[in-house]
């Protein structure tokens, strides 16, 4: 790690993770961020500002609007950890999918109830299907998701149909400890069926297509855009931003960072409590 920072005029991609990254600790665009951010778009309007998040795209909505790119060209999003990648009008450039076999194993397992106690869900899409009413409306109005509610029975069948088509399946635990139970339990045919494994924190587990994670879909973009990977500046915090930073010139790991993440960095930014993201963007945008 050093404290020299890009030459502006070099960058040509911005990507930053949200939670604990780009968002504050109240999970909000602070008001400075969004200064910041919109300041540097009109000053450099060929620059790409590239959201990076495990989230669906309902529950970035009201992020972009809080930054003022919500119709601005050059605004790509990686959504569901790399899953899907979105054109600036939100129309999907790109995706992968979960093998049908681990999603149909998963939920015999479900089944055999030889899960600890967690939150399943899966995202499809725009859309994130659970089972119970009451997780459903907590995604809806505690994480902005186009939350559907669905019989366990009758999805599986629409899995094996070829009807639905899933880009990842998350857990959400309540015993840390849990998660490595889950991950035990799956791990044989995780192995088996290519896919890519996630912990996002110490009570978020996440299953991605193979092959697929925030840096493939951020290497698929660049590639796309005809930008060099010298040519972007990256901002993430937890495990699953590793394969980010690494398809990144220029990674920025945040103070509050997990530990495996802050070796792979060139740069060190402020917490997210303390406007991190906006306050190193100044730095190198608008000195």
């Amino acid at each position: 790690m050093n404290n020299e920072l890009p030459d502006s005029s070099k960058i040509k991609l911005i990507t930053t993770d949200l939670d604990g990254t780009l968002l504050n600790s109240r999970r909000r665009v602070s008001d400075k961020t969004s200064l910041v951010v919109q300041e540097i778009l009109k000053k450099y309007p060929n620059l790409h500002f590239v959201l990076a998040t495990g989230r669906a795209k309902p529950a970035t909505k009201l992020i972009r609007e809080k930054l003022g790119i919500a119709n601005r060209p050059k605004t790509e999003s990686l959504l569901c950890n790399g899953c899907l990648i979105y054109d600036s009008n939100g129309a999907i450039m790109w995706q992968n999918v979960i093998p049908q076999d681990f999603a149909l194993n998963v939920h015999r397992k479900l089944c055999e109830g030889v899960f600890p106690e967690c939150v399943i869900f899966y995202s499809t899409g725009d859309y994130t299907v659970l089972f119970q009413e009451e997780w459903a409306k907590f995604a809806t109005e505690k994480c902005d998701e186009i939350a559907i509610v669905e019989d366990m029975q009758e999805y599986i069948k629409k899995i094996e149909s070829g009807k639905t088509r899933i880009n990842k399946i998350s857990f959400m635990v309540f015993e840390p400890s849990d998660v490595e139970e889950i991950v035990n339990i799956l791990e044989g045919f995780r192995k088996e069926c290519k896919v890519e494994c996630s912990r996002t924190n110490t009570n978020f587990l996440e299953y991605m297509p193979p092959n697929t994670n925030k840096g493939t879909g951020l290497a698929q973009l660049i590639k796309n855009l005809g930008i060099k990977k010298e040519e972007v500046l990256a901002f993430g915090d937890g495990g699953n931003d590793l394969e980010l930073l690494q398809n990144a010139g220029w990674p920025v790991a945040m103070a509050n960072a997990c530990e495996a993440l802050k070796p792979l960095a060139k740069l060190t930014a402020k917490s997210n409590a303390e406007d991190g993201v906006a306050d190193m963007l100044e730095k190198i945008f608008l000195k």
